[in-house]
Order: structure tokens, then sequence, then C-alpha cells
């Protein structure tokens, strides 16, 4: 099991044998966390594919689904990398952080490397860098169903 905590732009996590190791954010999108969020809809639930960066905590939004079918997670990602605020930074290289999605490795690959990024699983850092945007998220849908 992995713990962590952000502060500022320095993200930190302690694996359990008690090994610290330090990611610092130096730049926008030099680690970028990808994940969705599930919400109610009339028609059933829908999932928000989301991305946050760990050096600003900007968040992006590429879209909305029914499903996280391996198709969509795919387009999605490729939309993250198509974002115009990405898309300012990307040539100085990112690190594509997921928590999930490992049988989709090839394919996510295929589509970052093009772009100078790379892939990483760590779901404690994940986890992490993707904090304030969900935060942000609950607090603005828990809102919208108070009203």
């Amino acid at each position: 099991m992995v713990s962590g905590c952000v502060e500022k732009n320095l993200v930190t996590f302690i694996l359990m044998k008690g090994k610290t190791n330090s990611l610092k954010a130096s730049r926008p999108c030099e680690y970028v966390a990808f994940f969705t969020m599930e919400v109610p809809s009339m028609e059933g639930p829908v999932f928000v594919y989301m991305a946050c960066d760990a050096f600003s905590g900007f968040g992006f939004n590429t879209g909305a689904e029914r499903d996280e079918s391996p198709d969509n997670i795919i387009k999605h990602i490729y939309l993250l990398t198509e974002d115009k605020e990405f898309v300012r930074h990307r040539h100085k290289g990112f690190t594509l952080v997921l928590d999930r999605f490992e049988d989709l490795s090839d394919r996510i690959e295929g589509i970052i490397k093009g772009v100078n990024g790379t892939l990483l699983y760590n779901k404690s850092l994940h986890c992490e860098i993707a904090k304030p945007v969900r935060a942000s998220f609950t607090k603005f849908t828990n809102k919208k169903e108070r009203k």
C-alpha cells in the first residue's frame, strides 16, 4: 500500500518500505493524472473524462460518455493530448499518470509517445495529483444537487 500527500508544486509519496520518493513538478503538464468521474443523469450514469496537472492543479475536461469502454478511454486520452492548453506544454515532455487501464498500455503509449509522453501507473501518486480537480468537481456537483 502506498500513501501520500501534496504540498503546492511538490508531489511526495511514501512507499511501505519506508522509502520516500519525491517528484517535483517544475512546470505545467509535466505530470498529468487522467481519470473519470461517474455522475448520475436522468438516463443513467455518465462518465466525465478529466485530467489534472500536478504543477498547477489545472483541470482538463475532455467530455462525457455513457461508459468507460476501452475505445472511450483511448478517445479521451487522445482528446487530452489535443487540448489547446495541453498542446502549449507537451513539447517539453509529459508523464501521463494512471491508476488503472493497464490492459490498454500499448494503445495509450501509441498515442502519447508521438507527442513526447511517457506512461506511469501509480495509484497513490495518481490519487494525489487528481485530488484538487476531484474535490472541486465534487463540491460543484453537490451544490447543483442542493438547488
